[in-house]
């Protein structure tokens, strides 16, 4: 489905000053993202939910949200390319996504990874909450197994309807409005990072009967493994992992990741067990960040002990914009991983930056640095690891710059923390991660049994070991030892990190 509601008069005419420019359609379901100058996409305070949005003047609001599902889903996907255009800086032209094509590629995945994956949309309104949930799309024969009176997908809209294998559900919560669902939602961010405390539980229970609870039978019925969230503003720094339904964590019943916007993101499946690594630590105190004692230890373990595939270390002060530079053009890196500081900050996308030796890289510089490097050209970067990220809490503009950081660097997924974990909590979750991704090859739900370790006390830290299992250790440094033990239980060490992007 083309650009035919809000935005279809203003691309239009976009596409027929810039005709001479090359406009590329999309190839199956990667986002294409062209360089091409476009009118500047403005919103009066970026930092309040959008409500509405002024294009050359002419304004927009959300009322589309209240249509049917199949008409809601596409509007809010252009919503989408239209927030991340504007903060991040990058005109966006191709399709967007149907709810057709979502199921269709959906299907197309679910058959090469073995895995259910769902699509959960999740929006904010004044007074409700609107949930549209797309699954796989079923092939004739598996709709003629279930029942033989249906042929295609159905369209849930009424409560009181039985689901069926392949519908897109919309529920829509009244029980909720964007205050209250904002307000408990910065609770349970600020309540879940104190390891000291269990205090979350009565919040992230709320927002799990909000978010999961109308969309559970449907999960049931099209027996999802994998939730995949595409979040309205507010809510894009959910710890989705700890949502409570009062017995068990959502990362205990699904593989959780986090997109910007279906059509915005390259869903192509390539086996990222075949990727080498570029390993990129700092830990030592640069410019002022605070020193990273573990990470030494971390890209040591991950890329020459842990991961099958080649691998190249760049430590402390070979940690340079140059030196990632020069081994990206010698080589091609699959992965690469920066075991340093991050910060997405309310503002500007320029006040984001990620901490190189001797300077800052702005989020801002990261795609022209993609481009130099040939990130984005196929073979793309499978994926971008920040092992110790952090995101400001209440700014739409730091959400946007997290969430849409495979965007902008033109990579494939990122995995990245909301808030900064701790040293040791980013080695014991990163190594576990790796370890299930060289075996398993998915992306999030390795994500997902390295969390599940951690809440389950099989990964832990003593006093002179990291324990993977009860079978591997790896010895900690003198530098880590008597560090005393960590309860690696608590959300707060596993429920930062998130999969942005290709979840595969």
């Amino acid at each position: 489905m083309k650009f035919q509601s809000f935005l279809s008069i203003f691309l239009s005419v976009v596409l027929t000053i810039f005709i001479w420019n090359s406009v590329q359609a999309q190839t199956g379901n990667q986002s294409d993202i062209t360089n091409i100058d476009t009118p500047e996409f403005t919103n009066t305070n970026i930092d309040d939910p959008i409500d509405r949005i002024v294009i050359n003047d002419r304004e927009f609001d959300r009322s589309f949200l209240d249509s049917t599902p199949q008409e809601g889903i596409g509007q809010f996907e252009e919503l989408q390319a239209v927030e991340y255009s504007q903060y991040l800086g990058i005109p966006f032209f191709g399709e967007i996504s149907s709810y057709d094509a979502i199921g269709d590629q959906l299907n197309r995945l679910s058959k090469l990874t073995g895995k259910n994956a769902a699509i959960l949309y999740v929006t904010s309104l004044e007074d409700k909450l609107s949930l549209i949930l797309v699954p796989p799309k079923p092939e004739e024969k598996d709709l003629l197994n279930e029942t033989k009176n249906v042929k295609s997908p159905k369209m849930i809209l009424a409560q009181e309807k039985q689901y069926q294998l392949g519908e897109v559900v919309r529920k829509i919560v009244e029980s909720v409005n964007k205050k209250d669902l904002e307000t408990v939602s910065q609770e349970f961010r600020s309540q879940v990072t104190n390891f000291r405390s269990n205090s979350y539980f009565n919040s992230s229970q709320k927002l799990h009967e909000w978010i999961i609870k109308p969309i559970e039978k449907a999960l049931e019925i099209n027996k999802i493994d994998s939730v995949i969230f595409c979040m309205d503003s507010g809510l894009r720094t959910l710890p989705i992992a700890a949502l409570y339904d009062g017995e068990k964590f959502l990362i205990e019943k699904y593989s959780l990741g986090l997109i910007p916007s279906f059509s915005l993101t390259d869903t192509r499946y390539v086996p990222i067990i075949q990727s080498d690594i570029l390993a990129l630590g700092i830990s030592q105190s640069t410019e002022g960040q605070d020193p990273l004692p573990s990470v030494p230890l971390e890209i040591q373990t991950v890329s020459k002990e842990i991961w099958s595939n080649q691998s190249q270390i760049l430590l402390d002060q070979d940690s340079t914009l140059e030196n990632l530079e020069a081994r990206s053009r010698q080589k091609h890196f699959g992965i690469l991983h920066l075991a340093t500081h991050g910060d997405f900050k309310p503002g500007n996308v320029s006040n984001s930056y990620i901490q190189l030796w001797n300077q800052k890289l702005r989020v801002d510089q990261i795609r022209q640095l993609s481009q130099e490097l040939g990130w984005q050209k196929d073979p793309k970067v499978e994926m971008l690891v920040l092992s110790a990220c952090r995101t400001a809490v209440g700014s739409n503009e730091a959400e946007l710059g997290f969430s849409g950081l495979s965007v902008q660097a033109g990579v494939k997924s990122v995995l990245g923390s909301l808030w900064y974990v701790s040293d040791q909590g980013s080695l014991a979750l990163m190594t576990k991660f790796y370890d299930r991704l060289n075996t398993i090859g998915l992306r999030s739900e390795s994500l997902r049994q390295a969390q599940l370790a951690m809440l389950k006390k099989e990964v832990q830290i003593t006093d002179q070991q990291l324990y993977l299992s009860a079978e591997k250790s790896i010895p900690l440094p003198p530098e880590l030892i008597n560090s005393g033990r960590i309860n690696l239980s608590h959300p707060y060490y596993w429920s930062a990190f998130t999969m942005i992007g290709n979840w595969n």
